[in-house]
């Protein structure tokens, strides 16, 4: 689990990257490996997850919002495409000006909260069974 603070996003938790080689693109590797990070982060109780992406990041804005991330805000980005200052200024354009969509994805109700399914309570072998069942689910 990430921590991570910025100007317009609290205290939370947050995915600062996420990357795939491109011969593993479409592929299902990202969707995959959100999917474990949001595990990880619904199971130790947190209620949002956040993320960056470039507004201009075609593939990846539709990867997050199939997985039901909505855009919640914008943020200007100033990035050099070297670490280096001088290397960008000189030889790469130096300083680009980029738009960073802020994407939010609530934690989703627990399946039992979502729909619990009336389940007959008597006292027979069954009811008793089943009652055990709806103790362990909450």
């Amino acid at each position: 689990q990430l921590r991570f603070w910025s100007a317009s996003l609290p205290l939370e938790s947050y995915v600062s990257a996420l990357a795939t080689a491109p011969s593993a693109r479409r592929s299902g590797v990202g969707r995959t490996l959100m999917s474990r990070v949001e595990a990880i982060v619904w199971e130790a109780g947190e209620s949002v997850l956040s993320l960056q992406v470039d507004e201009l990041n075609g593939p990846a804005l539709q990867l997050y919002r199939g997985l039901g991330y909505e855009v919640v805000g914008r943020e200007r980005a100033s990035t050099t495409p070297s670490r280096y200052g001088l290397v960008s200024k000189l030889l790469l354009g130096g300083v680009r000006e980029r738009t960073l969509l802020v994407l939010q994805k609530p934690r989703p109700p627990a399946a039992a909260e979502a729909a619990e399914p009336e389940v007959p309570r008597g006292r027979g072998v069954v009811g008793r069974l089943l009652s055990g069942v709806r103790r362990r689910l909450k």
